[in-house]
């Protein structure tokens, strides 16, 4: 008989509702709008002060970021494992049911939800060391905390599971090569990373653009809100992720790091 922890009890029995911790659109609006403030506080703030080193802080944060990354990344990648000897490969591309986004797939796509208030963390980091805050920086944490809030408040499986899986995937790797670069080491496969990023958003255009085409015809259950606005965003990420890597990697010898997501 197999044992069950109260812990995997929980994962299993998760639930997207009203009494859901941040599950109001309150939580998503206010902190997208109070982020873009305090960017531009810190930024007023730092303008005649010394940069702040922060590698200590820097360190920590980045090896949360890698233990957590790889947690979700394991965590919906096994959730979707089950799923599908449960019941069938193709749930997993359309939603056999308007609650799809819950018990353990939705615990791991919920926990990647809150993963995005703590990256934001990113930005205060970069702002104190007076490091440059690129458009592609800020429009991305700004608009990941409603568009994740937006996947489980309106049960939409197919983008959610994908993007949590193969972005934590790949934010593993650039924490890894962050704490690397913390310590005071260099790492070979900067250019990479940003390669991995925008095939990312390309898979995830690519998956998406096919429940477009099969919505209707399968009766797929997930909202269709989500859907538009992920498309439409992935298609932006992926226009400023190339030119972000033309600008880094194709004009000269000296690239820049690859952009925190």
């Amino acid at each position: 008989m197999e044992y069950i922890t109260p812990i995997t009890q929980m994962i299993d029995n998760f639930t997207w509702d009203s009494n859901t911790p941040l599950s109001s659109w309150v939580f998503p609006a206010s902190t997208s709008v109070t982020y873009l403030v305090v960017v531009f506080l810190l930024k007023q703030f730092m303008k005649n002060r010394k940069p702040m080193s922060l590698k200590g802080v820097s360190i920590i944060h980045n090896f949360n970021l890698i233990l957590l990354s790889f947690a979700m990344m394991a965590g919906v990648l096994e959730a979707a494992y089950r799923q599908a000897l449960e019941e069938g490969p193709f749930s997993l591309i359309c939603e056999r049911t308007p609650f799809a986004v819950q018990g353990r797939i939705g615990f791991w796509i919920y926990v990647f939800y809150l993963s995005k208030y703590y990256e934001l963390f990113d930005t205060v980091l970069l702002a104190l060391k007076k490091k440059p805050l690129i458009f592609l920086h800020v429009f991305h944490h700004m608009a990941m905390v409603p568009i994740t809030w937006q996947w489980l408040n309106d049960q939409w499986l197919v983008g959610s599971w994908w993007c949590t899986f193969v972005n934590s995937f790949i934010h593993t790797i650039m924490y890894y090569y962050y704490l690397q670069t913390s310590l005071g080491n260099d790492c070979w496969f900067k250019k990479y990373i940003t390669t991995a990023q925008i095939v990312q958003f390309l898979t995830g255009t690519a998956m998406v653009g096919y429940w477009f085409t099969i919505r209707n015809k399968e009766n797929c259950q997930g909202g269709l809100a989500p859907a538009i606005v992920s498309f439409t965003v992935n298609s932006v990420f992926i226009l400023l992720f190339i030119k972000f890597y033309i600008n880094s990697y194709k004009k000269g010898p000296a690239a820049s790091r690859p952009k925190k997501e």
